[in-house]
Parts: structure tokens; C-alpha cells; sequence
């Protein structure tokens, strides 16, 4: 709807949270990661088409990396690190260093 309307638009968005390059760097555990679904693999696909997805290689390298890997996960994978390390490690150094894209 955002081409009808100007205030549905934003300026720029970051992609937040856990990335696949986290999930490689951090080697969390196989085990602890979910498989993509078809319905996945498609979104994916399809963001990877969109052109605002070209401007943005950080993003594009994310996806790509999913993409490769055939993987995700959730933020509470980290807990298979070590029980606190979401809360002591992981997001303190996310938000004191930055890490997103």
C-alpha cells in the first residue's frame, strides 16, 4: 500500500537480531538450528529479486548465506552456547558494537 499512501513508507530498514553469519561465527550447534521450508526457500527467493535487495550487499550476503546453508534459527538458539549467553554475551556486544545490517 505504500504507493498509495507516503506515511506507509519508511526511510530505511536494518535487519536486527540473529544473522546467518552469527549462526556460522558463533558455530551454534547443527542441532539447534531449524531446516528452511519450501515456503521459506520462496520468500527468500523472492526477496533476493527485489531490487532494493541489490543496493543493500550486506543483506544480500545474509540471504545468500541462508540461502547456502538451508538453515535458521531462533534468537534462543544461543542458549545451546551456554545458558546465558544470549543475555550476557550476545546481546550486550550486538548492541555495544553493532553487528547489524
Amino acid at each position: 500500500m505504500s504507493f498509495e499512501a507516503r506515511s506507509l513508507t519508511v526511510p530505511s530498514v536494518m535487519w536486527l537480531g540473529l544473522l546467518p553469519s552469527d549462526l556460522q561465527r558463533l558455530r551454534v550447534p547443527r542441532d539447534s538450528l531449524i531446516p528452511l521450508t519450501k515456503r521459506d526457500e520462496s520468500k527468500l527467493n523472492s526477496l533476493l529479486k527485489r531490487p532494493y535487495v541489490a543496493s543493500q550487499p550486506d543483506w544480500q550476503k545474509e540471504m545468500e548465506l541462508m540461502q547456502q546453508s538451508q538453515v535458521k534459527a531462533e534468537i534462543q538458539s544461543l542458549a545451546s552456547i551456554a545458558p546465558d549467553f544470549l543475555t550476557n554475551i550476545y546481546l550486550p556486544n550486538k548492541l555495544r558494537y553493532g553487528g547489524w545490517v
